[in-house]
């Protein structure tokens, strides 16, 4: 099970706070989401993946099917840090 809290920085970003297990019908549901304030709302999408305790592989594949200038990722743990290496900017810490 995956939470996903909002939290409105400004009028162009959104943070979406992930807590939990990025598996199973959650990783297509938080695809949604970034679609939607990516596409529909035109944020910049921040995923704080601090809470996240496990990432699937489809959940890998899915951030970088969706990972574009309007997504970043932050605070990743170092176990996520690895499996998103080739999708992580190493001077902030996280995606960008």
């Amino acid at each position: 099970m995956l939470r996903i809290t909002e939290m409105f920085e400004d009028d162009k970003t959104i943070t979406l706070k992930l807590d939990g297990k990025l598996v199973g019908t959650c990783i297509s549901h938080l695809e949604e989401q970034c679609f939607n304030y990516k596409a529909k709302t035109n944020k910049t999408v921040i995923l704080d993946f601090s809470g996240v305790s496990y990432i699937e592989t489809d959940g890998v594949r899915m951030l970088e099917s969706i990972k574009d200038e309007k997504l970043q990722i932050v605070n990743c743990p170092l176990f996520i840090e690895a499996l998103l290496q080739d999708l992580i900017s190493t001077d902030k810490g996280g995606m960008t």
